[in-house]
């Protein structure tokens, strides 16, 4: 029998029996859940990641032709190549098989027979030759041979192709084209691809516009003339703006501009002080307004019945703002700051003494006819910061250099709180210097009678040789970014984090260990801000010019106003990515040097440069012309858009309604109502003045190549 099976070319003689014994198959708990599972429980369509591992596992993978596909390393050159046109063939694929062991050191085993289904090299010259994939050039070497399962034929793939490639967005039509765009990709040679993907960023402030109907004039209930508006609150759940005036009384206008009840008419108007009105603000249900009036107090006013609730008489000068505080104490807890330096935090659930009102009663006429019964109370206070603004050593040297007039300015001129889960956190500013405070109302350290904060801001570096105040605080839509407007016509853009976090004091311990921070110890001075707005027709020359943010809302994105004494208001859009070249430079010029972080490594400045030039240390008084400045080392942003024609006098207050649209107050008696509209903005622009177009309105102003269309450009 050996001689036959040696003489047929079989490898090992074939036995009739198998000499494994066979045993009973083991019952392991997966078959036995197997076996025992109802067919109606069994899905009947695979699952996502049952799918995904049979594609995985499948053996047409390993089949699977590469065009083009690198050579095995595994064989020789002369073995790289097959023929084309027979990769996918009936001929080509391999039959199902079983292991085989050989080694080269048995003399009784024969070297295999060639196979015909195995590929193999190329004998013919004139077949075009192609590169072989890996897994197929292993799969035809003769050494690995063996295959770790058995491959059935019915389980390839009858006809591998190569895959169509992806067609790309530009040749999709306008659709793709226009998707291309807003992910950043221009259909055009050269750099195809933008970091920051955007538009231009007057898209945002060109279709701001106001017609005659728009404007609502303030005229006096004490003599035949007009009035002078100050300030400008819009109500949180509907449409209404409440106005105060120089006479003390409060307008409530209709801002929505509807045919019914248009802005030039006043929807209720009533008398709340006997002196100008500074400053209002509306509690979160709009069901409260509270004032801050030249008359040395304040008032919160019932909006169902106009009559105050409660009397805020504690400061000793006129009030310059107020603010209610956010979250669950909305409507029950404000903060007042007044020209005596201090800030008072009231508590509407505290009743005090009643107070007599000193309102005539002609002036309590009003046009509703439900009155509150009973005399308003006093307010009582829970908390209070005296000195918030107190000048350093140099700062009083620095204000007796600027002017006489500036040595004992300490107004608070503008307050802050946090967002609903920090409300407890109050920011102030002054018009002493461009430093802002923040404050934890929870707990107030004093240091020689003096209110110590949690921190405060460095003031910018060009302000080092005179100071300039604050007129303004606003925050962004998510509170990550404080604006202040500044009297060196800049509005500053701080980081709230960096507030919060302060000089971190805790970084830096003592010799024992412990942190160096102490009770009543001195405000430590963080960081300045990281950037600034300006704009040529954006000057601050006084500190009536506010500022107002419109959140990022109901599909309309976040600008930041800001008066002007340029007899216009200016708009700056405050998405980061529109100027991203500006702030390229911000983490390297963005320094610890005015801070209390590190000991500045700088000398002191010189009053003469290396020319051997003396410069003057001072600007010029006129806030105006602030010529020279001194070099700025913080970006500068002038990507602004000024709403031109619409005033004839320094614009003051501005303020945001509830659906976006935005209300401007100036000294001409003028409050106006500015809305969007494409096309509206672009007839203003272009139409020019022919037949009294323009009269009585006002656009936004964002450049002659605006309104081009795309078919008039060279």
């Amino acid at each position: 029998m050996t001689r036959d099976a040696s003489s047929s070319g079989l490898l090992s003689p074939p036995r009739a029996t198998n000499g494994k014994e066979r045993r009973n198959p083991s019952i392991t708990p997966r078959k036995f859940r197997r076996f025992f599972t109802p067919r109606s429980r069994v899905p009947s369509y695979p699952s996502p990641a049952g799918k995904a591992l049979r594609d995985l596992t499948a053996p047409d993978l390993n089949n699977r032709y590469q065009t083009p596909a690198p050579s095995s390393p595994l064989l020789p050159p002369s073995e790289h190549y097959v023929e084309d046109e027979n990769i996918n063939s009936p001929s080509a694929r391999l039959s199902k098989r079983r292991k085989l062991h050989h080694t080269q050191s048995s003399p009784s085993r024969s070297t295999l027979p060639p196979n015909p289904k195995i590929v193999g090299p190329i004998s013919s010259p004139g077949v075009r030759p192609s590169l072989l994939s890996p897994i197929q050039s292993l799969r035809s070497s003769p050494d690995n041979i063996d295959s770790d399962q058995d491959e059935s034929e019915d389980e390839l793939p009858d006809q591998l192709g190569p895959r169509r490639r992806l067609a790309p967005l530009t040749s999709r039509g306008f659709a793709g084209q226009l998707a291309q765009r807003s992910l950043g990709g221009m259909p055009r040679a050269g750099r195809s691809y933008m970091t920051f993907p955007s538009s231009d960023w007057r898209v945002e402030t060109a279709d701001f516009y106001s017609r005659p109907c728009d404007i609502y004039s303030c005229t006096s209930h004490e003599s035949t003339g007009t009035c002078i508006a100050f300030c400008a609150a819009p109500c949180h759940q509907n449409s209404l703006t409440a106005i105060g005036d120089e006479e003390g009384r409060i307008r409530i206008l209709e801002s929505s501009s509807s045919p019914s009840e248009p802005l030039n008419k006043a929807h209720l108007i009533f008398q709340a002080h006997t002196n100008a009105i500074i400053d209002l603000c509306f509690s979160d249900d709009d069901h409260r307004l509270a004032t801050a009036s030249g008359d040395q107090t304040g008032r919160v006013i019932d909006m169902i019945t106009q009559t105050p609730l409660r009397i805020l008489q504690l400061h000793a000068a006129s009030l310059k703002q107020v603010r209610f505080q956010p979250g669950r104490d909305n409507g029950n807890i404000l903060a007042t700051s007044s020209r005596d330096g201090s800030v008072r935090i009231w508590d509407l659930r505290c009743t005090g003494g009643p107070v007599r009102d000193i309102l005539s009663p002609r002036d309590q006429v009003v046009t509703l006819v439900c009155r509150r019964p009973g005399p308003p109370y006093a307010g009582v206070t829970i908390n209070s910061l005296f000195n918030t603004h107190a000048r350093t050593p140099q700062q009083l040297q620095q204000a007796a250099a600027a002017g006489p007039n500036r040595v004992g300015d300490l107004s608070v001129t503008a307050l802050q709180f946090l967002p609903p889960g920090q409300e407890h956190l109050l920011l102030t500013a002054c018009e002493a210097d461009a430093s802002i405070k923040l404050w934890d109302l929870r707990w107030t350290h004093w240091r020689q009678n003096v209110a110590s904060a949690l921190s405060a801001t460095a003031p910018p570096s060009s302000h080092q040789w005179r100071p300039f105040g604050i007129s303004s605080l606003a925050l962004n839509t998510d509170a990550s970014r404080l604006y202040a407007t500044c009297k060196d016509n800049t509005v500053y853009a701080y980081s709230t984090a960096h507030l919060k976090l302060g000089s971190v004091p805790e970084l830096s311990t003592r010799s024992d260990g412990r942190p160096s921070r102490r009770p009543n110890a001195a405000s430590p001075q963080g960081l300045g801000p990281l950037y600034g707005f300006r704009h040529p027709s954006f000057h601050a020359g006084s500190f009536y010019i506010k500022c107002a943010v419109r959140p990022a809302r109901d599909g309309k994105s976040e600008l930041l106003a800001v008066g002007s004494s340029d007899n216009c208001a200016v708009l700056f859009p405050t998405q980061e990515r529109y100027f991203q070249d500006e702030l390229s430079g911000a983490a390297g010029a963005h320094s610890l040097d005015n801070s209390t972080i590190a000991v500045s490594q700088q000398g002191p400045l010189s009053s003469t440069d290396s020319a051997g030039v003396r410069r003057p240390l001072f600007r010029s008084n006129s806030t105006a012309n602030l010529s020279p400045r001194l070099n700025d080392d913080i970006p500068i942003v002038k990507k602004g858009t000024p709403l031109v024609r619409a005033h004839f006098n320094e614009v003051g207050a501005v303020a945001w309604s509830n659906e976006g649209r935005l209300i401007t107050v100036a000294d001409d008696d003028k409050i106006r109502s500015w809305s969007e509209d494409k096309a509206e903005a672009a007839d203003l622009r272009t139409g020019g003045e022919t037949g009294g177009r323009r009269w009585g309105c006002g656009w936004a102003e964002v450049g002659e190549d605006w309104d081009v269309s795309d078919d008039d450009e060279d």
